[in-house]
């Protein structure tokens, strides 16, 4: 039973301790700044840093011990933020493939009207401006092809 009333008496005794130094720091900051300037007291503070969408293993421990599932409800947040950033690329590229083919189909309307038209004029003799249609057909559609190759896409900025 001594022991126990030791135990406590030693507990209070650092209790108060801790409360005199406490507010001794808080009235004179300029204490615990000479105190952090010691390598010895820098290696006992330490700071935890993180990358990434979810925290380590320990950290989510300490959130289940705070907030009930709180490790559960992260790794939801972050599954449902993943899911929404994939349905967003995806209809990025849906919309970029959508253009393209809508481009195409409209080359191709236009490159078969300008053939009929072509068409037309060499069947009714104008043989020189038939060909220059045709040629400066050709050569829109060929240049399309290779400024749109060679175009710097949007995400190389």
């Amino acid at each position: 039973m001594q022991s126990a009333d030791t135990h406590n008496r030693e507990n209070e005794e650092a209790r108060a301790l801790a409360e005199k130094v406490e507010s001794t720091l808080i009235e004179n900051p300029i204490f615990l700044e000479r105190l952090l300037d010691r390598p010895q007291i820098k290696a006992m503070v330490s700071s935890t840093f993180f990358r990434g969408p979810l925290p380590p293993p320990e950290m989510l421990r300490e959130y289940n011990d705070i907030v009930p599932d709180g490790a559960e409800r992260i790794m939801a947040k972050s599954e449902r933020e993943q899911a929404h950033r994939h349905r967003i690329t995806e209809k990025s590229l849906d919309g970029e493939m959508s253009r393209d083919k809508r481009g195409q189909w409209m080359a191709f309307a236009i490159t078969m009207t300008i053939l009929v038209i072509a068409t037309l004029f060499a069947w009714k003799g104008e043989m020189v401006f038939a060909g220059t249609l045709i040629t400066l057909d050709l050569i829109g559609l060929a240049s399309v092809f290779v400024i749109g190759r060679y175009r710097p896409s949007n995400n190389s900025e």
